[in-house]
């Protein structure tokens, strides 16, 4: 995925990983055997591991160096919440309907949301993060 970042707008790749994240679950819907397991594990950890990398990238490129620690605070605090309660919500899911389908499902929504949400992101004033300051910010 820094690959991809470096070649082409960090959007577009955002919008891939996703993408991919959304695309990997339903492979754990339909009846599991070792293939369909590993697919979904090589896709979620493609998309999983794009999206530690491409968050940063994004911040910086949207909201500048300058304010990058802060942002950073507040994404990284409410995407580890929800990677934290996702797992306990697919749980509950299950305990109250017996199957896991509409944990899953629920979590396919999300993805497409987040897709959606990225998918209207402002186009950013330059391909890459303007360059840092030298000058130490005021406190």
């Amino acid at each position: 995925m820094g690959w991809l970042a470096d070649r082409m707008r960090r959007k577009h790749v955002m919008l891939l990983i996703y993408l991919l994240v959304a695309a990997s679950i339903p492979f754990l819907l339909v009846r599991p055997s070792s293939a369909t397991l590993y697919a979904f594990a090589a896709i979620f950890g493609l998309g999983l591991g794009g999206e530690y990398l491409i968050i940063p990238l994004m911040a910086g490129e949207l909201f500048g160096v300058r304010v990058l620690g802060r942002v950073m605070g507040i994404v990284l605090t409410a995407d580890g919440v929800a990677e934290a309660t996702a797992p306990m919500l697919v749980g509950y899911l299950r305990d109250r309907t017996g199957s896991y389908d509409i944990g899953f499902i629920t979590l396919v929504v999300t993805a497409l949301v987040g897709a959606a949400a990225i998918a209207l992101l402002p186009k950013a004033t330059s391909p890459q993060a303007p360059a840092p300051s030298l000058e130490p910010l005021a406190p």
